[in-house]
């Protein structure tokens, strides 16, 4: 199989931990025309949203994280990323989407006021402080969500973890962990 990744996107990141988890041999790559607008190379014509990850497993070519999940969920069932319960199926489900629509979103912007300098003096001070409480509920709701679990998924590893695992990550790069010694930041 081959996953056609950027490191720094949670997508991607969220997709490789899911194939580790599953044992699952892979070779990452970083495609050419990522940015470009490009469409004429592999990626590009195997993926029209031309976003990362994409995941070539022989003739199948499948883009968008949420998918790729339920694909490898598929292909490889043991052992399983979802539980076997439905409201805990849904529940692994409802973290992921929130984790891929909301704190994603929060996070991607902190990168582009720090990194690449979207923003400056007060408006980026502005940004920040709003992003910070915005993180702080997320964080919050996770907190709840997990509960005195070790996982999201309660004694294992799974789903949810995959998906909140990358931007909590993200969040302590960017000075905006969950606190120290909590439940979410084990």
């Amino acid at each position: 199989m081959l996953l056609y990744e950027a490191p720094g996107s949670p997508y991607a990141q969220k997709i490789k931990i899911a194939l580790r988890e599953k044992g699952a041999a892979f070779d990452l790559e970083w495609p050419d025309s990522l940015g470009t607008g490009r469409t004429d190379d592999a990626f590009g014509i195997g993926n029209p949203r031309a976003e990362v990850p994409m995941l070539v497993d022989g003739e199948v070519r499948i883009f968008d994280s949420t998918i790729i999940l339920e694909y490898l969920e598929d292909r490889f069932p043991e052992p399983p990323l979802l539980p076997r319960d439905p409201a805990a199926r849904a529940a692994a489900r409802m973290t992921e989407d929130v984790c891929d629509t909301q704190y994603e979103a929060i996070t991607w912007g902190i990168g582009e006021i720090k990194a690449f300098g979207r923003a400056s003096g007060t408006l980026a001070d502005t940004l920040l402080a709003a992003a910070a409480r915005q993180t702080a509920v997320l964080q919050d709701w996770l907190t709840g969500r997990l509960g005195t679990a070790p996982w999201f998924g309660g004694a294992h590893f799974g789903w949810a973890d995959v998906a909140v695992a990358p931007l909590l990550h993200r969040s302590m790069l960017n000075a905006m962990g969950p606190a120290p010694g909590s439940a979410l930041a084990a």
